[in-house]
């Protein structure tokens, strides 16, 4: 197991920094003036973005432990928490994201939590992403997110997203109806402590959104020099939170790599906001800096974890 668990970390380690070298190679294919790059305050700027990205992952970490403490009914260590969290936020690099999810796995067995009440945890995790995504989008640009929907949203999208939508439905029904073990989770999930817990990560939630989106902002603002008032701010955060929704729901690549850029891409090519290049650049400066700020937050989280226990 020692050695299994030896090559994993090897493997995850070379894809990082292969995520790392493919994203700076496909900057470097784009023509793009990087000599802007070089001036202080674009320095600046990712040096903030990736701190940036680094406290959210210890944000992110939080909400997890919220949400282990209720399931497991007892109280985790919160630098342990972290250091898991951190170390499972590099592992979403690997193919398929399966390390993400192993040391989640080993750490919910260290604290006496059910595999059931684990993959409860991350429902609730996606679960709230989702819905925070969805409400802030609504509320800050929704007049805006309509004309996108009116433009790529056809009436076909429309009855495959709404037949499996029905399907999804009849098929929890039935999962349901068939497992006294859903039967009682689900039970738990209508109990008050876990509203509350829910409300409070979802509050925590559109502040990581927040933060992520104006870090995208300063890119195109300082980097780019896309001039930018309020409301095209607003847009971009907006879209960024769509497009970072959809990548953590679509487990297809390492760490939703492709797919987040991809969709901002396309909803940021409607707005006008800037050219199709810009946006590109613009969304993989944002995975580059998102990178570096996960290494940082895994490698910060070893440290104090390594502290806590005087190592």
């Amino acid at each position: 197991m020692r050695t299994i668990k030896k090559y994993l970390k090897y493997i995850g380690n070379i894809v990082t920094v292969l995520s790392i070298v493919l994203v700076i190679y496909a900057l470097f294919k784009l023509d793009i003036d990087y000599s802007k790059l070089a001036n202080p305050a674009s320095i600046l700027v990712c040096i903030a973005g990736a701190l940036g990205v680094t406290l959210t992952v210890y944000i992110l970490a939080y909400t997890w432990k919220n949400t282990l403490d209720y399931l497991a009914n007892t109280k985790t260590k919160y630098s342990e928490v972290a250091h898991v969290y951190g170390k499972a936020n590099i592992g979403k690099y690997l193919p398929g994201n399966v390390m993400h999810y192993v040391e989640r796995n080993l750490f919910a067995t260290k604290i006496g939590l059910s595999q059931l009440d684990l993959a409860l945890s991350t429902l609730v995790e996606i679960a709230g992403i989702v819905l925070v995504a969805l409400i802030l989008s609504v509320i800050l640009a929704h007049e805006e997110l309509a004309i996108v929907l009116k433009e790529y949203l056809t009436l076909s999208y429309a009855l495959i997203l709404i037949a499996l939508l029905v399907i999804a439905c009849i098929a929890v029904v039935i999962v349901y109806k068939k497992s006294e073990k859903i039967q009682a989770m689900a039970k738990r999930l209508k109990d008050v402590k876990f509203i509350f817990v829910l409300i409070k990560n979802m509050i925590i939630y559109a502040v990581v959104f927040l933060i992520l989106g104006f870090i995208l902002v300063l890119i195109c603002g300082v980097i780019l020099d896309v001039k930018l008032n309020m409301s095209k701010s607003i847009m971009i955060i907006t879209y960024y939170m769509l497009a970072w929704m959809i990548g953590t729901i679509i487990h297809l690549t390492p760490g939703g790599i492709g797919v987040r850029e991809g969709v901002l891409v396309l909803l940021m090519k409607s707005s006008g906001i800037m050219s199709s290049a810009s946006i590109l650049t613009a969304a993989l400066l944002h995975r580059m800096v998102s990178i570096i700020g996960d290494i940082l937050g895994y490698l910060v989280a070893l440290m104090l974890n390594k502290k806590d226990k005087g190592e």
